[in-house]
C-alpha cells in the first residue's frame, strides 16, 4: 500500500490553516510539515511546534526538520499531540541513535532524511535506530523543484540491501515520477506544490493515488 502525503512549507501561520483546512475537507489524515530555520536550507519558515500547539484538527502530522542542529528542537516537539513522526538529516544530525532514543521515549517516531548528493553510506549509522528513511528527490528548502531521477537508483540501492525499511520519496512528486519512486521502493510519497498549488487539491490527491 502507498500513502500520499501532502506537505505544506509556509512561513504563515494562517496559510498552514488554511491548507490543513483544505486537507481535511479532502479527507487528509496526515500532512508532512517543512519546518526550516534559514541556515541547513536557506529559507526560513513558521517554527511549527507553536502553531500547531493552536490548531484544532484531527489530522496527524509528519515533521521534517530541515535545521542546522536538529537536538535543540527535541525538546520544543517532544510535548506535541499533533505531531508523532519525526524526520532529521543525516548531513545535520550529531548522533542518530542518541536522537532516536529521546523521540522513542516521548512516544515518537524518528525517521531519517537524506539529501540527492550525499553519499548512501551516511545511512549506516541510522540503520538499526530508525524503520523509516526518507529520500529527497529534490534539493531541499523550497516547493516546485525539479526532481531529481538519480534519487531513484539511490532508493532501488538501498531498498534492495534493507527491504524492511520503510522508503518515503519527497519532492516533484506528480503523476508522471510517482509511479517511478514506488517502483523503486517507496511506500510514502511526499508531494506539496503538485497538490498545493492545484486548483482542486482533492483532485490532485486523487490522481497521485491512481497512478500508484
Amino acid at each position: 500500500m502507498v500513502d500520499i502525503i501532502p506537505a505544506i512549507l509556509t512561513e504563515s501561520e494562517t496559510e498552514l490553516i488554511r491548507l490543513v483546512r483544505i486537507f481535511e475537507r479532502a479527507g487528509v489524515s496526515r500532512v508532512h510539515l517543512d519546518v526550516c530555520d534559514g541556515v541547513f536550507v536557506p529559507t526560513r519558515t513558521i517554527k511549527g511546534y507553536e502553531e500547531l500547539a493552536r490548531l484544532e484538527t484531527s489530522v496527524k502530522f509528519d515533521v521534517h526538520l530541515m535545521v542546522a542542529r536538529p537536538e535543540l528542537a527535541c525538546a520544543n516537539w517532544c510535548a506535541s499531540v499533533r505531531a508523532d513522526r519525526f524526520f532529521v538529516h543525516v548531513e545535520a544530525v550529531q548522533d542518530f541513535a542518541i536522537l532516536a532514543g529521546h523521540a522513542h521515549e516521548c512516544g515518537k517516531t524518528l525517521g531519517a532524511a537524506i539529501n540527492p548528493e550525499t553519499p548512501l553510506a551516511r545511512l549506516d549509522a541510522v540503520v538499526g535506530h530508525t524503520n523509516i528513511i526518507q529520500f529527497m528527490t529534490v534539493h531541499p528548502g523550497q516547493q516546485g523543484r525539479t526532481f531529481v531521477p538519480e534519487a531513484l537508483e539511490r532508493m532501488r540501492q538501498f531498498h534492495a540491501t534493507h527491504p524492511d525499511i520503510v522508503l518515503s520519496a519527497d519532492g516533484g512528486v506528480t503523476p508522471q515520477t510517482a509511479p517511478s519512486c514506488v517502483a523503486a521502493g517507496a511506500s510514502l510519497l511526499v508531494s506539496g506544490s503538485y497538490i498545493v498549488r492545484a486548483a482542486d487539491p482533492a483532485r490532485a490527491l486523487a490522481e497521485l493515488t491512481s497512478v500508484t
